[in-house]
């Protein structure tokens, strides 16, 4: 049960306890006001017979000399030379009123008390009617109060979601003109949003700033280095040169994933035949060399990118080269790929968190900036598709690419990277 539902059933719950005891409270309480009010009139009765009796030793109508019905209780309080007032039960319960008149005689009188009063028995019933109707009343008023609250938390729910999803959400959807709680609380999410987006929006051109500035004076690295006269000067420079232009590259590609401005370019293309050639181009090139290729079953048409296929599998091949060892093995099985190698596998810490940028699970930072597959996974994104890191039977790792289909291309994808994996990059 939501919020909504337990404030309106603890709302109705205190109006039903409270419409109970008011309930029994006046029951009481007119009951005991309808036994006062018929001994008193028995007693101006037994006051009445009590002057005739002693004006002239008649008995007036109704009273009786030494009843012998006189009950217990009120007989033992006559004995003791008091008067008294007594109501019976019984299967003929009466209202009685006695007094000792001398010489051991007890004067009485006495009516028919019956235990249900018509008068009784409507204003229970008026307390029924009314107090169920309260219990109606304020269970619909609560189911509407609760409502309110219930929807202004939703929105703040949503807003949150949103965040973590990394957008902005609405500032008069979360405001909502209140002075309460959940209106400051929605402020808050709101100015909290409102900040965390402006930090990553900085981060993000700061990334793409700082790359773009990079290019230039990398590419007259490279160029320069050819000058160099000494053969070993020549090719040390060029390989720090190649790297850094590689991780410029990256930036510049992570950048524009963040900023979501990558749009993927669909064709029908042979999965079998796309693996292949991209196997093919790939050995030989950061470190992939000992690279297989199966199919399992007839090979499937998908409708995707190749070249962003290529960016992803490259990196993850890449990276399966550089952290795991061979074989490596590349499984076609209709719109999945699976790459599978046979070192110690993915480490802790992908499970839940996904691959992270410039961590890496090399000994030393100089053999890789960790972007590789952070790059696969938002390329997986522009794809529609599904990336999922894990652990292989037998030992090693195991990353599986899902395409859609040519008949299920997406409109946006949204992929899903989940599974053990472990922190590296190409």
């Amino acid at each position: 049960m939501g919020i909504r539902g337990r404030i309106a059933l603890a709302i109705s719950f205190v109006t039903a306890l409270a419409v109970v005891v008011l309930g029994v409270a006046v029951h009481h309480i007119s009951g005991l006001e309808r036994d006062s009010q018929a001994m008193a009139y028995q007693d101006e009765l037994l006051s009445s017979a009590l002057q005739v009796y002693q004006r002239d030793g008649s008995l007036a109508l109704g009273a009786q000399l030494d009843d012998a019905t006189l009950p217990s209780p009120l007989a033992r309080v006559v004995v003791k030379g008091e008067s008294g007032m007594y109501i019976s039960g019984g299967d003929d319960p009466r209202v009685w009123a006695a007094t000792p008149v001398g010489d051991g005689k007890v004067l009485s009188v006495s009516a028919s008390y019956p235990a249900r009063d018509p008068l009784q028995t409507a204003l229970d019933k008026a307390l029924v009617v009314a107090g169920a109707a309260t219990v109606a009343l304020m269970a619909v008023v609560a189911w509407f109060v609760a409502q309110s609250l219930s929807r202004r938390l939703r929105l703040s729910a949503a807003a949150a979601r949103r965040i973590a999803a990394g957008e902005t959400p609405d500032a008069d959807a979360l405001n909502g003109g209140g002075r309460d709680e959940v209106a400051e609380l929605g402020r808050s999410v709101h100015h909290m949003a409102t900040s965390l987006a402006a930090r990553v929006s900085a981060e993000r051109q700061f990334t793409a700033d700082v790359a773009h500035e990079l290019r230039t004076p990398v590419a007259g690295l490279v160029a320069s280095a050819e000058l160099l006269p000494h053969p070993r000067a020549v090719e040390m420079v060029q390989e720090r040169a190649q790297t850094l232009r590689a991780l410029v590259e990256d930036l510049l590609e992570v950048s524009r994933l963040d900023a979501g401005v990558e749009s993927a370019q669909l064709d029908a293309v042979e999965l079998p035949s796309l693996v292949r050639g991209i196997v093919k181009r790939a050995r030989g090139q950061r470190g992939v060399e000992d690279v297989t290729v199966a199919v399992v079953g007839e090979g499937r048409i998908v409708a995707t990118d190749a070249r962003r296929v290529e960016r992803i599998l490259v990196n993850i091949l890449a990276n399966a080269a550089k952290h795991g060892r061979p074989p490596i093995e590349v499984t076609v099985e209709g719109t999945r790929i699976v790459v599978r190698d046979h070192g110690d596998g993915f480490p802790p810490g992908l499970v839940d968190q996904g691959p992270r940028r410039f961590r890496t699970a090399a000994p030393e930072r100089g053999t890789g900036h960790g972007l590789g597959l952070t790059i696969a996974v938002g390329q997986a994104a522009v794809l529609g598709a599904r990336l999922e890191f894990g652990a292989a039977e037998g030992g090693g790792a195991r990353a599986v690419l899902d395409l859609p289909e040519a008949e299920d291309v997406p409109e946006e994808g949204a992929p899903v990277c989940r599974g053990g994996a472990r922190v590296a990059g190409a």
